[in-house]
């Protein structure tokens, strides 16, 4: 699908619902009753996909998330050799053979619990699917469960990171604080046309949405078997951000009729829901008793323990998978800021007792046990204060700091949230969104060009940063010139952009011209003073001038630590550069030290695929390298290139940066090609995103024509260490180590294929 509006961009296959179909048939788009089943098929689950070749059908099975649910059908012979290789996956859901050979199919198939049917009728296929659906759904979809681990350790699974827990329950917040508008509520009917497209069921639901949506029944449509429910759980689960900040009319909507329906029951309420659980999922809440989760979608629950074993199944799931009960106490009395409402008078099922918790509502496991009478494991759970989570102080700063409290909010600040969280494509469409609806001048403007600066400097764009930042520079001075710490921030925000662009000497007099006038203001103990002697202290480490540099780094850290909640991500990065210097001074207990004080904290205070926890496994596994410990040093560089794949743009140089890193294992390995590959990958981003003269392209052909001459390429390695060379010798003083060591480098090559050329001379 097109951008709407340069905001929301969803490609054309993207699944925006939990469910999905694959049909795996030599003929399945060969007969017309084929086609008219998949049209069928579609207004039950609207994401089908065909397939004639058992290979594709199998790696597109595979590369589904364990999150996602799938409902597969197989012809009898396809089935046959399919179904064994794809059963125990999480991802499968259901199997249909749809054969007209019953009786033979129904022999093989009695293996596999997962089986629901052996269909001979196009009829009785869609029958029993759509039967399926509507009974087992709500116990077959994933929950996405953030577990907060006060003891600092981590899992993953069904749980996330105390940072996503953390972030979850931020972004949820700003976004009810984001006020809706006819424009967002026109582009949402868009993008479900567009997706539904040729789903006449789900476009007449659409159309009626349209036609008929009000606030006071958001509810009544969460819970109708629609769009609505699929979208909303899928988009919370995930914490696709684009889909909610379009269904944020409904999300808010959902919240006022449970804020003004509250449970107001002068006792606990106790209620139930059935839910499918893996071995893995439930065994990580095993090891999380007496801990805090969030649940990152509209918890339903019923106050019936019978209605809610209802929807588990009544035989044995597979051998992986586990019906499980939670079992809830929620006490109205408790001061919470997410509600929950008994919504029977609101729902489209007015006969099933539902409570509904609004999501990011907080609980603590309190017991997991077996009960084997009734198969199935019982999870019990109560509903918590708002302030028994030991991030709140963390959380209530961030709110403060980054979303303006609890006032209504704009774009602006969901953009500065989302950089916040490493999202910085989608921040950058949100300010330029902002930008574009301001009058010409508008106060706001310095603000937004601000923004812009930061996130396009984060993206790797320093040019646009500097221009943004100039923008806003030049409306401050004109409006607001006595306000020295603000234009002081904006100094310190150039002066960071001049020093990723490798000009420390520009950065250094924007950094003098900051701290200058904060002295001006009497400021020196300015919590915002901290980046500034951070920044100073980047320069001197990367002049190698090591003691000025943790001199710098101490003095942030002491002012962070006066201001700031000990768990501050800020707090985080003043340990990670005091452990780069540790590291560069080999004093390699206390750098990884430092570096690991600097993991736990962003591990709890940032989304797990943040670039800064990507920084920190970089670091980590820089000194692993140095250790010549190269399986845990590939183990965290690997983990710290996985994370700016997901967080950052494609050409950004930290990409480059990690591929560089992981050739130099590869090559200390010995394994030359795989070096080759990482180095050449590392050269092709540099080239692109970091200026010619950059010493880090320098280092890169250097790096290449290294293993041109452990191969015996001679020639190949002479002409990268020349271009190496020209950069070197243009950037640096003619005595420095490294164009010494270029020199040599070029002069013992040049001798090897001196004498091989002599060499052919005599065997020609």
């Amino acid at each position: 699908m097109e951008n709407i509006n340069n905001v929301v961009s969803v490609a054309t296959d993207e699944n925006l619902e939990t469910f999905s179909l694959a049909w795996l048939d030599e003929e399945v788009d060969s007969t017309e009753e084929n086609k008219q089943t998949q049209q069928q098929l579609r207004q039950i689950i609207n994401h089908l996909k065909t397939f004639h070749d058992k290979q594709q059908c199998h790696d597109y099975v595979t590369s589904l998330s364990s999150q996602d649910r799938l409902v597969l059908i197989v012809s009898g012979r396809c089935g046959q050799e399919l179904v064994p290789q794809i059963h125990s996956l999480r991802q499968v859901s259901a199997i249909y053979v749809y054969s007209k050979d019953e009786q033979a199919n129904e022999q093989w198939t009695k293996c596999f619990i997962k089986v629901q049917k052996v269909a001979t009728q196009a009829k009785d296929l869609i029958d029993h699917i759509k039967t399926n659906q509507n009974n087992q759904t709500k116990a077959d979809e994933p929950l996405s469960i953030n577990i907060f681990n006060s003891n600092g350790a981590s899992d993953q699974s069904t749980t996330e990171l105390n940072g996503n827990f953390l972030h979850s329950l931020l972004l949820i917040d700003v976004l009810l604080r984001l006020k809706p508008n006819d424009k967002d509520k026109d582009q949402f009917i868009t993008l479900c046309k567009q997706h539904f497209h040729d789903n006449h069921s789900e476009l007449a639901f659409v159309d009626e949405f349209k036609r008929e949506y009000s606030s006071d029944k958001a509810v009544w449509w969460y819970s109708r078997p629609s769009f609505v429910y699929k979208m909303l759980n899928k988009a919370l689960r995930v914490q696709n951000i684009e889909i909610l900040f379009l269904f944020r009319f409904v999300i808010n909507d959902i919240y006022r009729q449970l804020k003004q329906h509250q449970c107001a029951s002068p006792s606990p309420v106790r209620v139930y829901r059935g839910q499918v659980m893996s071995s893995d999922e439930l065994e990580i809440l095993r090891r999380s008793i007496g801990e805090l989760i969030s649940i990152n979608s509209f918890f339903s629950t019923s106050l019936k323990r019978e209605k809610a074993s209802a929807f588990l199944p009544r035989s044995t799931v597979s051998g992986d998978l586990h019906c499980v009960l939670f079992d809830i106490h929620a006490d109205p009395a408790v001061l919470v800021s997410k509600p929950f409402a008994k919504i029977k008078e609101l729902s489209i099922s007015r006969y099933e007792e539902e409570v509904l918790f609004m999501t990011g509502c907080i609980f603590r496991l309190n017991k997991i046990w077996p009960d084997d009478n009734k198969n199935m494991w019982v999870i019990e759970m109560q509903l918590c204060d708002d302030n028994e989570h030991d991030l709140k102080t963390l959380f209530d700063h961030m709110k403060e700091d980054h979303a303006d409290g609890d006032d209504e909010t704009d774009f602006r600040t969901f953009g500065r949230i989302l950089r916040r969280m490493g999202k910085f494509e989608l921040a950058e469409k949100m300010l330029q969104r902002h930008l574009n609806e301001l009058p010409p001048n508008d106060p706001l403007l310095r603000r937004v060009y601000w923004s812009l600066g930061m996130v396009t400097r984060d993206k790797g764009d320093y040019d646009a940063s500097l221009k943004w930042f100039e923008k806003s520079l030049e409306i401050y001075m004109k409006t607001k010139s006595s306000d020295y710490v603000t234009i002081g921030n904006l100094y310190n925000c150039i002066g960071e952009s001049h020093r990723r662009k490798n000009d420390n000497e520009k950065a250094l007099e924007y950094f003098k011209k900051a701290i200058a006038l904060f002295e001006e203001a009497h400021a020196e103990d300015h919590p915002d003073m901290a980046h500034i002697y951070n920044n100073i202290g980047l320069i001197y480490e990367n002049q190698k001038k090591y003691s000025e540099a943790l001199a710098y780094y101490e003095k942030s850290l002491d002012i962070r630590k006066k201001h700031l909640p000990a768990d501050h991500p800020d707090i985080a990065m003043s340990y990670n550069n005091m452990g780069c210097i540790y590291g560069a001074l080999e004093r390699y207990d206390l750098a990884m030290e430092h570096y690991t004080r600097a993991l736990k904290i962003r591990l709890k205070s940032l989304p797990a695929d943040h670039p800064k926890i990507g920084t920190s496994n970089y670091d980590i596994g820089r000194m692993y390298y140095r250790l010549r410990q190269y399986d845990l040093a590939m183990k965290h560089h690997t983990l710290a290139l996985e994370i700016r794949l997901k967080s950052l743009p494609a050409d950004h140089p930290k990409i480059g940066t990690s591929n560089y890193n992981i050739g130099c294992i590869y090559d200390a390995l010995e394994r030359y090609d795989l070096a080759m590959e990482h180095y050449t990958r590392a050269l092709e981003i540099r080239l692109k995103s970091l200026p010619r003269e950059h010493l880090d392209i320098a280092k890169s052909y250097s790096s290449i024509g290294v293993i041109h001459k452990k191969k015996g390429e001679w020639r190949e390695a002479l002409a990268n260490y020349e271009t190496a060379a020209k950069i070197y010798r243009s950037s640096l003083p003619l005595l420095h180590r490294y164009v010494m060591a270029i020199n040599n480098d070029i002069a013992r090559v040049a001798s090897k294929l001196k004498y091989h050329s002599i060499d052919d001379t005599l065997k020609f």
